[in-house]
């Protein structure tokens, strides 16, 4: 890893870390940052499937460390680093559970995220890791239904940790793609809604849900137990466009969420960004009213959000090959 993370780190421009393969993958095939850890891993006679846990687990470590501060100053509310599972096991709950635990041991550091992707295996999973302890990123959600149902293995996940005794867990997120659905819904629909008011519907249905899910009887007695709420995450939207960056970050702001910014998008919000306050909170009437418009121009929204979540998984999956077989020809 390049020393931009660590200088945006030093000066407070963000405050948590994502390490997605792909970006390990860019850096292997351009050849410089992790040559001699290949090297070595190759001499040693280490595998390419091995020798990629142990780069993406050394670069989790590093980043955990780095955000160390952090972490601790805030009372772990934020400092957090999210690492992925393999995206083949999305839909194995049992390999996807095993590999978390795998994980967790191998950093052993207090502020790491396990990212474990939205399916229905993947629900059973972050319940299991919550109950066992282990902090959770549960990604690839892109409908409402899909959101409340990572709600509910978090809250479940709570109750089994509690009645077996056990500490909780000090942090998750639920990362909700509102780009990539509001691109999928536009291609769906043509040029009939403009770009991002879809987004804007999803992200203020969604919070409308995580609102009203934190007003339960059942959350107030796992608050009083010593849980966290599960903070809603925006991911990055990869917008070409500056100016279009920055105006998909400016529309995402409420009260505990987090947005995750690759450097160009931080850079673009630093230069274009507008921010003018909470843009989500009372607003679930217009959203469902054009999520309703939506169904009823014959989109489902649900069966939408299943097919753009297999395509990501299956991107990712593809990414990770990629990375393997660099690997490969680099030992």
């Amino acid at each position: 890893m390049d020393g931009s993370l660590k200088r945006r780190v030093a000066e407070g421009q963000v405050s948590g870390a994502v390490l997605p393969l792909r970006e390990l993958g860019r850096e292997v095939r351009a050849g410089t940052v992790y040559r001699e850890q290949i090297e070595g891993l190759g001499a040693r006679g280490v595998g390419a499937e091995v020798a990629l846990r142990t780069l993406h687990r050394h670069d989790v470590r590093w980043a955990c460390d780095l955000l160390a501060a952090r972490f601790a100053s805030t009372q772990g509310e934020d400092g957090w680093v999210c690492a992925e599972l393999d995206p083949r096991l999305a839909d194995d709950a049992a390999g996807s559970l095993a590999e978390a635990r795998a994980l967790a041991g191998a950093v052993n550091l207090p502020n790491l995220l396990v990212t474990v992707p939205g399916t229905a295996a993947g629900m059973e999973v972050v319940s299991g890791c919550v109950a066992e302890g282990i902090g959770v990123n549960v990604s690839h959600l892109y409908s409402p239904r899909r959101y409340e149902s990572a709600v509910d293995a978090y809250f479940e996940g709570l109750e089994r940790a509690l009645a077996a005794g056990r500490s909780m867990v000090r942090c998750s997120v639920a990362s909700f793609g509102t780009a990539r659905m509001d691109a999928a819904l536009s291609e769906r629909q043509g040029a009939v809604v403009p770009p991002g008011r879809s987004a804007l519907a999803l992200a203020r249905a969604v919070y409308h849900l995580y609102e009203e899910r934190l007003g339960t009887s059942g959350w107030r007695r796992l608050r009083s137990a010593g849980a966290r709420p599960q903070r809603l995450l925006w991911p990055d939207a990869a917008e070409a466009d500056r100016t279009v960056a920055a105006r998909r970050v400016e529309d995402l702001v409420a009260w505990n969420t987090v947005q995750t910014m690759s450097a160009r998008t931080l850079d673009a919000v630093a230069q274009h960004g507008r921010l003018r306050g909470d843009t989500l909170s009372g607003e679930a009437a217009g959203a469902r009213e054009h999520l309703s418009e939506v169904r009823i121009g014959g989109v489902g929204i649900e069966e939408l959000a299943v097919e753009v979540a297999a395509t990501e998984l299956r991107e990712r999956a593809e990414d990770r090959a990629a990375v393997v077989g660099s690997l490969w020809e680099r030992r």
